[in-house]
C-alpha cells in the first residue's frame, strides 16, 4: 500500500464514521419528533459537536493530502469530493438538531398519530442518507438515479403534509404556532433528502469527472474521462 493509499484509507474511514453518525442522528431525531421524546432529543443535540469535529478533521486531512501528495485524476477528484460531502453530511446533522429543538420547544407527537405520511417521509429521507453514502463508497454512478426518484417522492409528501397542516390551522387558529413548527420540521426533513441526493450526485464527478450542478433526467447516461 502506497502512502497515498494509506492517506485515502484514513479519509474514507473517517468519512464513513461521520456519515453513520449523521444518519443515526437523523433517525433518532425523527423518532424524537414522532414520540415527543425529550431525552432522546437532547441526546441527538449533544452529538452535533462530534460531527463538527469530524468535518474539520476530514477537511484538514484532505487539504494536507492535496497539498503534499499532488494527486491526479481519480485521487484528486475523490479528495475534492470528500471536502464537499463533509458539508452535506454536516448539514444533515444540523437539520437533525433543529428537529430535536422543535421537539423540546413544542409537543408535536399528538399530530403525527393522524399524519401517517410523516413516518413515510422521514423513513424515506433516512434511507436516502444511508444509500447515498453506500453509493459514494461503491463508486456506483448509476445508483443515484433511484435517489432522484425518492427525492421527488419526499417533495410530494412535503406538499401533501403542508396542505393538511394549513387546513388544520384554518380550523383551529389557536394552534398556528404549533402548525408553523410542524411545517418547519417537514421542511427540514425534505432538506435532508436533498443533501442525500447531493452526496449521490458527486459519484459521477469522482468516477468520470462530471460535476452535476443539476441532476440529469432519469436514465441519462454519463460520459466522461477517468
Amino acid at each position: 500500500m502506497t502512502m497515498s493509499d494509506k492517506d485515502l484509507s484514513v479519509i474514507r474511514a473517517k468519512l464513513a464514521v461521520m456519515g453513520k453518525l449523521a444518519s443515526d442522528m437523523f433517525a433518532e431525531a425523527a423518532k424524537a419528533v414522532a414520540k415527543s421524546d425529550h431525552e432522546l432529543a437532547r441526546t441527538v443535540i449533544a452529538k452535533d459537536s462530534q460531527v463538527d469535529s469530524l468535518e474539520n478533521e476530514i477537511e484538514g486531512l484532505c487539504l494536507t493530502f492535496l497539498a503534499l501528495k499532488a494527486p491526479k485524476a481519480l485521487e484528486l477528484r475523490f479528495a475534492v469530493a470528500v471536502t464537499r460531502l463533509t458539508n452535506e453530511i454536516e448539514r444533515i446533522a444540523d437539520h437533525s438538531t433543529v428537529l430535536c429543538r422543535e421537539t423540546l420547544s413544542r409537543h408535536l407527537g399528538t399530530y403525527w398519530v393522524r399524519v401517517p405520511e410523516f413516518a413515510q417521509m422521514s423513513e424515506m429521507a433516512g434511507s436516502m442518507v444511508g444509500r447515498a453514502m453506500d453509493c459514494f463508497f461503491a463508486s456506483d454512478d448509476q445508483a443515484y438515479l433511484g435517489l432522484l426518484e425518492d427525492d421527488r417522492t419526499v417533495g410530494d409528501l412535503q406538499k401533501k403534509l403542508n396542505e393538511y397542516l394549513i387546513s388544520q390551522m384554518a380550523k383551529d387558529p389557536e394552534k398556528a404556532l404549533d402548525v408553523v413548527s410542524l411545517i418547519n420540521v417537514i421542511r427540514r426533513i425534505e432538506r435532508v433528502a436533498d443533501h442525500a441526493k447531493n452526496i449521490a450526485i458527486m459519484v459521477p464527478y469522482v468516477t468520470k469527472g462530471i460535476l452535476l450542478r443539476h441532476a440529469p433526467e432519469d436514465g441519462q447516461e454519463l460520459d466522461g474521462d477517468n
